[in-house]
């Protein structure tokens, strides 16, 4: 049996919101290139600190605002893996 969990709205920034889209599309691993590039911004000179600390932000909120933590584990050298089921409802 899977927990009954609780639907929860949360407002989030419209990078967020893009970074979020990315993760949720592939199951297997979504490059740190593809989300860079999803917000609109060139892969090589991108601070890749400023990606890091964007996803340790997005972790924070939802275990702030849902009591869970975001299911994305970090793949290193590679990217990111959302690690279960989603949806985002616009």
């Amino acid at each position: 049996h899977y927990p009954l969990r609780r639907q929860r709205q949360m407002c989030i920034r419209d990078r967020d919101y893009i970074v979020l889209r990315v993760l949720i599309s592939d199951a297997e691993c979504v490059t740190r290139r593809a989300i860079v590039e999803a917000m609109g911004k060139d892969f090589l000179s991108y601070d890749q600190r400023r990606l890091d600390t964007q996803i340790r932000r997005l972790r924070s909120k939802v275990q702030e605002a849902c009591g869970r933590m975001l299911p994305v584990s970090t793949l290193r050298a590679k990217g990111f893996r959302f690690y279960e089921p989603a949806r985002i409802d616009d």
